[in-house]
């Protein structure tokens, strides 16, 4: 499984502009611009997807697109 691509295919639905757009190194919030209302939505999303449970505390670790996809890589092996 393509974590990456299935992570963008996933935050495709919570931005206007294509997600190839976004550097995957840079604030996460800054170049998504996907408010908490959405970040729970996502985060959602995420657990659903690839069944995995995501604890509150742990969001505070995700600054980038690169850290959720490494976050998720590392929960799901």
């Amino acid at each position: 499984m393509d974590v990456k691509k299935e992570f963008l295919n996933l935050l495709q639905d919570y931005i206007d502009f294509p997600v190839d757009e976004i550097n995957t190194e840079e604030s996460f919030k800054s170049v998504s611009g996907v408010d908490s209302f959405m970040l729970i939505e996502l985060i959602s999303s995420i657990e659903d997807k690839f069944k995995i449970s995501i604890p509150n505390s742990d969001l505070a670790h995700f600054r980038s697109v690169n850290d959720i996809v490494g976050y998720i890589g590392k929960r799901i092996s």
